[in-house]
């Protein structure tokens, strides 16, 4: 870091806190429950061409690469996640973008910045640039006044991003949103690979409550797959707080509601004769009063979501555009003339 500070310039130096070291990065696929899908598309699209450049050096992998992913869905459910999991599997630099590392009061500073992520990201490369809510950042371009500064800060991205002249050759863009509608058109044209994450079924559901509940000793009355059942619309994030409620409602029924009794202990590790706390179902049941799912079936943003899916992203739901074209006419209803 010290040797890349010194061939940085002022606005490459402000990023440096940006980045994210992979040896520090904790979350592996393994520590996700995702789609098998969702996994393989993320390894073969970022990981692999940063794991094995040699491959992508020849031929139309050489002359053209995935410039960019987009990772879509509703809150909670591990989009950033799986971006530290790419950064993790990769062993490849990340730099962690936000609208706030872009906007800047004094006009020309914004482009300045942009330009300097892409920079620095070939200084690091193989790197990728993840940018979270990206929808803050790379909304839609209007063409009042008002949104001035941001149409220039947008374009500045294009140009660096897929320009005549940018070279990003083992820097690779990752991008999270809740709210892919609202993107620029030409933000999507450079991101082809469009996944959605997507809240979690009842059998993922029990996955992610096994995966949370690691380390606690869960009494025999309570059923993980029950569980799950009764949790429809919970985000992979909602089954995290709910499993803390769970464990919470346990130590508050073993301390009890009398606070000024507990002795203050020093050692964060427990002592070899401390009773273990006990999850039961009970906690569970309370924990489920407490802790609401963040989505539910009627949510208009869970629904223009799937909508958006259905159009433009990656799957098997992609229904097929209506155009103006010949090639949208059955060819049984051409007929030729003599």
């Amino acid at each position: 870091m010290k040797a890349l500070k010194d061939v940085c310039n002022d606005y490459e130096r402000k990023l440096l806190t940006k980045i994210v070291d992979p040896a520090r990065v904790k979350t592996t696929f393994d520590d996700i429950c995702a789609p098998a899908a969702t996994i393989d598309t993320l390894q073969t699209s970022i990981s692999l061409p940063l794991l094995r450049p040699d491959i992508f050096s020849y031929g139309i992998l050489g002359r053209n690469f995935t410039s960019g992913m987009l990772l879509f869905g509703p809150p909670g459910t591990g989009k950033t996640l799986l971006a530290k999991a790419v950064a993790k599997e990769s062993g490849s630099r990340m730099i962690e973008i936000q609208a706030s590392d872009i906007y800047e009061m004094y006009v020309g500073e914004g482009e300045k910045n942009v330009k300097a992520v892409f920079s620095l990201a070939r200084k690091l490369a193989p790197c990728v640039i993840f940018i979270d809510e990206v929808d803050s950042l790379l909304n839609a371009r209007r063409s009042d006044l008002a949104s001035n500064t941001h149409r220039e800060i947008v374009n500045q991205f294009m140009v660096e991003w897929d320009g005549l002249s940018s070279n990003n050759h083992g820097v690779i863009l990752m991008a999270a949103t809740n709210r892919p509608y609202d993107l620029d058109d030409a933000v999507l044209r450079r991101m082809p690979r469009r996944i959605l994450v997507d809240l979690p079924n009842q059998e993922e559901r029990a996955k992610i409550l096994t995966l949370h509940l690691q380390g606690e000793k869960v009494d025999q009355g309570v059923s993980i797959e029950k569980l799950a059942k009764a949790t429809p619309y919970y985000s992979g994030s909602d089954i995290k707080n709910l499993c803390i409620a769970a464990a919470l409602n346990a130590v508050k029924e073993d301390t009890g509601k009398d606070f000024s009794n507990i002795k203050v202990v020093g050692n964060a590790v427990p002592a070899a004769n401390a009773p273990i706390r006990v999850l039961k179902e009970h906690h569970f049941d309370q924990a489920r009063s407490q802790i609401a799912p963040s989505a539910s079936e009627d949510m208009h943003s869970l629904i223009q979501i799937h909508k958006w899916d259905g159009l433009y992203g990656d799957g098997k739901h992609r229904k097929r555009h209506k155009g103006i074209g010949f090639n949208d006419i059955e060819p049984t209803k051409i007929s030729v003339k003599a």
